[in-house]
């Protein structure tokens, strides 16, 4: 898995498209809640950029086996701490987890692996559960 600096806006931007991707697709739905939510100046990052690490996210998660695509997009337990341990900010965490929130609910269904991928996330970091 390629490193990021830790709390700089590719961290940031690969915990938010492992959530996009933890229903196996993403949307334009999605990505424009995101953009009206203030993604860019929450994370430093506009929807060209969080597309790109996407993509990135991608390739190193089938390059190195971190997920099973049999399983839509799951992130196994291990590489969702390591990807949430690369951003320390509590702020930066807030806006993250708000983001996600935002996203997941954009097009109206939840599913339980996006749930799934929140709760770890909020337990990784030690937030309460909405």
């Amino acid at each position: 898995m390629r490193h990021y600096q830790c709390n700089s806006p590719e961290a940031a931007g690969r915990i938010l498209a492992a959530c996009l991707l933890s229903d196996g697709h993403l949307s334009v739905t999605e990505l424009e809640a995101l953009d009206r939510c203030g993604m860019q100046t929450r994370l430093l990052l506009d929807r060209c950029r969080l597309l790109a690490i996407v993509q990135t996210l991608c390739e190193d998660l089938t390059r190195f086996g971190y997920m099973s695509w049999s399983d839509a997009c799951q992130l196994d337990p291990a590489t969702l701490a390591s990807l949430a341990a690369d951003v320390e900010d509590r702020q930066l965490r807030r806006h993250i987890i708000e983001l996600c929130n935002e996203a997941v609910t954009a097009d109206q269904s939840s599913c339980e692996r996006e749930a799934r991928f929140l709760r770890s996330l909020r337990d990784a970091w030690q937030f309460p559960t909405q």
